[in-house]
């Protein structure tokens, strides 16, 4: 055997070790639950095949009623016992067998949860995403490398068995067995790296169907999608992409049918050469006919078992390549979990960008360039600039969803990757302008993780803060009630503007030291944001505060601000500073929103 091949075996053993100690992980039991049912599967058909044996030589000689009883009350007895236990074992796995999807499905979504920001926003990371979990919820390669592996040995007891009963005649039919197996293995092989292949092809493809399917159920995208007649498009597209699967299905099946073809003809010329040989026996009186049935029988399912367990050997290393996607992106490290420096003992927290650039993954150009700012401790920095100029970059790099591409940012003259990232994320209250409610109570929107210990009372205090308590209060299960119908039939739908103030009031609730607003009034009415404005202060407190906001009103309750252009920070002031500038960016900018409201 090849120095490649041994390293292939190696490989696909460490993957099926791998994902068995992930199995005993999520249960315990179903291994060795397994294993028994393996155990008993191979048990029943050695009954089936000795037991008759005695039967027909019974009835053929002695003819003996009291040991027909018997051997009739133990194959009978034996068939019921065993396929009961069997049938419950079956039963038991079948529960395990959605126990271990969903731990599985489970770990998948810790792993993306927990993933660094800027890999879930990468297609190739996304890619490798979707070819690891199509293989799981798709093709349920788990529960069938699990129930594959245990065939195997079901299979090496079967086997060891019926050779020790053919033995008893002859071997060469053995020899002969194994080498029409050992064809029909080859053309099997051929069989599934041609499925193999075709899953590499189709895992994009389902990518898209699936983004097609989120398109077409999404509740949110059915106004756009009426109001701009978009179905034709969407549905052209889908065709498009059904079509293109279809093709590669109808190549894939041509191709199996041809090797399924031979593998027919070869059984039938094994059938053909077992049965003459068997007659021949019986013919010059070597065997009997109970013989004949037991030795016809054991060959037959020699060659089934065994024929069984070289394709199932290839079908757990396919299935191991399946896999690899997955051990792929298990492996994927995270950047945030490198930094172990706490935060218990910090006070003050003073920011510092120090010649900051940034490029997104696989972009060529800088999204921000030479950035260098301080934000004070308590101080309020309002960021400001036309669309496309970095500011929401600014924010993400703020927040280590994403890390500099040169220089570094500080808090407290320490570089923030430092920080361990969930005591770093402490000291963040974030609202972005594209973000995002559950389908959960209003009092877990608000608290989230500490919704079971958090007081009603403090969270009635945030909904007030930004002017929803009162409406809030007249809800019949008032904090408890769910946003939308998505599992509570009373759920309410908010407004965007509605919406919008619960999460300012998940920040406000958090109450942490640094606080960052993305646009926060962009859904608001013009008397709903004014009421923001006026408490914004209030709001805020002696919090260090970043803002964005295209309103340039905003920025005279800010103490500075920062104009970025093309990703350059190319005026740093007061409002009053900067309106001086005649002819700058943000004298330019003001003035023409000012106009609107004179």
């Amino acid at each position: 055997m090849s120095k490649e091949r041994i390293l292939g075996f190696k490989k696909d053993f460490s993957t099926g070790a791998h994902f068995l100690k992930l199995t005993y992980g999520i249960s315990k039991s179903y291994i060795y639950l397994s294993i028994l049912s393996c155990i008993i599967n191979a048990v029943i058909p050695l009954i089936n095949i000795i037991m008759p044996k005695f039967i027909i030589d019974e009835l053929m000689n002695r003819k003996r009623i009291e040991t027909l009883i018997l051997l009739v009350a133990i194959l009978v007895c034996g068939n019921f016992i065993l396929n009961l236990v069997s049938r419950w074992l079956y039963a038991v796995l079948e529960i395990k067998n959605i126990e271990i999807y969903n731990g599985f499905d489970l770990l998948i979504g810790k792993k993306v949860m927990n993933m660094d920001f800027e890999k879930i926003e990468d297609s190739e990371v996304l890619n490798l995403k979707e070819q690891a979990i199509y293989q799981i919820k798709n093709q349920n390669v788990i529960e069938r490398m699990i129930s594959e592996g245990m065939k195997v040995f079901t299979n090496i007891i079967t086997i060891i068995g019926l050779i020790a009963v053919i033995a008893t005649l002859d071997l060469y039919i053995v020899l002969f067995i194994i080498c029409i197996v050992v064809a029909n293995s080859l053309m099997y092989k051929k069989n599934q790296e041609v499925r193999f292949g075709i899953y590499k092809v189709l895992i994009p493809l389902n990518r898209i169907v699936e983004y097609f399917d989120g398109v077409i159920n999404d509740f949110s995208s059915g106004k756009d999608i009426r109001l701009y007649n978009m179905s034709p498009l969407i549905m052209k597209k889908y065709e498009e992409c059904s079509k293109e699967s279809l093709n590669e299905f109808n190549k894939m099946y041509k191709t199996i049918w041809k090797y399924n073809g031979f593998n027919k003809i070869n059984l039938q010329i094994q059938m053909a050469v077992v049965y003459a040989y068997m007659t021949y026996k019986v013919f010059t009186k070597a065997i009997g006919i109970g013989s004949f049935t037991m030795y016809v029988s054991s060959v037959i399912n020699f060659s089934t078992t065994m024929s069984d367990f070289s394709s199932t050997v290839i079908f757990l290393r396919q299935m191991c390549k399946l896999l690899e996607p997955y051990m792929e992106f298990e492996q994927i490290k995270s950047k945030n979990i490198e930094g172990t420096k706490k935060i218990d003992d910090v006070k003050k927290f003073n920011i510092e960008f120090k010649n900051v650039y940034f490029k997104y993954p696989r972009s060529k150009e800088y999204t921000l360039k030479n950035v260098s700012i301080d934000i004070k401790d308590g101080e309020k920095l309002s960021v400001v600039g036309l669309n496309g100029a970095g500011k929401t970059t600014f924010i993400k790099l703020v927040t280590r969803l994403y890390e500099p591409t040169e220089g570094e940012i500080l808090l407290n003259g320490i570089n923030i990757k430092e920080y361990d990232y969930d005591e770093y994320m402490k000291l963040l209250a974030v609202v972005f302008q594209d973000f995002k409610l559950m389908a959960f109570s209003i009092k877990e929107n608000i608290a989230l993780n500490d919704y079971e210990t958090s007081k009603d009372e403090d969270i009635e205090k945030a909904l007030n803060e930004v002017g929803l308590e009162d409406y809030i209060s007249k809800l019949p299960k008032g904090i408890n009630t769910h946003i939308y119908k998505t599992f509570e039939e009373d759920g309410i739908e908010f407004s965007g503007g509605q919406s919008q103030k619960l999460a300012i009031s998940r920040a406000v609730y958090k109450a942490a030291p640094i606080v960052v607003l993305d646009e926060p009034t962009a859904a608001l009415d013009p008397i709903a944001e004014f009421e923001i404005y006026s408490r914004f202060n209030e709001l805020i407190g002696e919090k260090t505060a970043i803002y964005i906001s295209h309103r340039l009103s905003s920025c005279r309750f800010c103490d500075r601000i920062a104009v970025f252009h093309n990703g350059e920070i190319i005026q740093h002031g007061t409002h009053d500073e900067l309106i001086k500038e005649q002819g700058s960016q943000y004298e330019k900018m003001y003035m023409t929103q000012a106009q609107y409201y004179v």
